[in-house]
């Protein structure tokens, strides 16, 4: 092919872009994190301030490709299972990377459910220093998205923010009951009158007891017998002539 001064050089240069993008494979795609923990919004203080759902120590995921960092996000949790998981990007070639695991030592402070001009001015988080609890490898294929899946390595520290309320004031006690009056004391009292009545059987007995005695005075309705002549002068000699 005969080329004309000057398209040589041009023609060489698009020729080695194509052999750089087969080799290293296509432009970095987005490439998911898969379960991330969930921290559902929580509220705060009396007012019940409405706050974002975030981890109380963000996790940092670095990806190594030998010992060279190619990309670093720091993940604080998705708000509900809704949510679109994070991403990083990966390039769609062939190729081993190594994943590290860190969590920050600085607790991130809860941000409000709806960002205003205040929290568009508020300082970033800043991790501090991030201690690395576990290292994986991801080996990825080229064609392969689901070979791009990182999946999430638990922390140490899984702690969300929670809602923290004042407590709630006790119940309202119930209304006070009416004493119920005494019953009358005059009731013993006639109670009491029974056994006097159930005294009078003894002087009752007491007349039968009288009334059994009249048989000494001859037993006939009460009414005495003749005396008999002599009886009350036995044993008595008689007076002479």
């Amino acid at each position: 092919m005969n080329l004309r001064p000057g398209a040589r050089p041009l023609a060489v240069f698009f020729l080695g872009s194509i052999l750089a993008s087969a080799a290293c494979g296509g432009p970095p795609t987005p490439s998911p994190i898969e379960g991330e923990p969930i921290c559902p919004d929580f509220e705060v203080g009396a007012s019940r301030a409405h706050m974002r759902g975030s981890l109380r120590f963000p996790v940092t995921l670095t990806v190594r490709e030998g010992k060279e960092p190619i990309t670093r996000t720091t993940l604080t949790g998705r708000r509900s299972k809704d949510d679109p998981p994070s991403r990083i990007l990966l390039s769609d070639q062939d190729a081993e990377y190594e994943i590290e695991w860190a969590q920050c030592e600085n607790e991130r402070a809860p941000r409000t459910h709806v960002v205003g001009r205040e929290a568009k001015h508020a300082a970033e988080y800043a991790c501090g220093h991030a201690t690395v609890y576990k290292t994986d490898k991801l080996v990825t294929r080229k064609g392969d998205a689901a070979s791009r899946t990182v999946h999430f390595a638990a922390p140490p520290k899984v702690e969300c923010w929670e809602s923290e309320l004042p407590p709630t004031p006790p119940p309202p006690a119930p209304p006070a009951v009416p004493e119920q009056t005494p019953p009358d004391a005059g009731t013993d009292t006639d109670a009491g009158a029974a056994p006097v009545d159930a005294g009078a059987t003894p002087a009752d007995a007491g007349i039968k007891a009288t009334d059994a005695g009249a048989p000494r005075d001859g037993g006939a309705g009460g009414v005495a017998k003749p005396r008999r002549a002599g009886a009350a002068d036995a044993g008595t000699t008689p007076p002479g002539p």
